[in-house]
């Protein structure tokens, strides 16, 4: 079916696909894994250091098949936007490894997963 739209044109929907999943959402953060300050005599801060970015995904989905990607395995997955740092480097492109796994059923519904993975700067997949 399709869509019209009419005004300005929006990012919609999910781009990545993770193997037997059907992905919902996703949430992607980024930040430093090393955040420092110097202050002074007086407690005021005089620097501010920031190193080593990383990159933490969840993604949210319904299971195709009881297969689901394991613990430690890496997983590379397509945002939105240039949120992500593979390298360092702004990008939409996550590559990082998986660091937990949840699995919700229910007795009226799917079965939902939510994968989580880590990226840091330096470490390549």
């Amino acid at each position: 079916m399709a869509a019209i739209s009419t005004g300005t044109t929006c990012l919609y929907g999910v781009a990545g696909t993770v193997t037997n999943l059907y992905v919902q959402s996703y949430s992607l953060s980024s930040s430093f894994n090393s955040d420092v300050t110097v202050v002074d005599e007086t407690g005021i801060t005089k620097t501010h250091r920031l190193d080593d970015r990383k990159s933490e995904i969840t993604i949210e989905g319904i299971a195709k098949t009881a297969t689901m990607p394991v613990l430690g395995a890496s997983l590379s997955f397509t945002v939105n936007t240039a949120s992500a740092y593979p390298g360092g480097t702004a990008s939409a492109s996550f590559s990082g490894t998986i660091t937990k796994i949840d699995d919700k059923g229910s007795n009226k519904g799917f079965t939902a997963v939510t994968i989580t993975a880590i990226d840091y700067e330096g470490i390549t997949l």
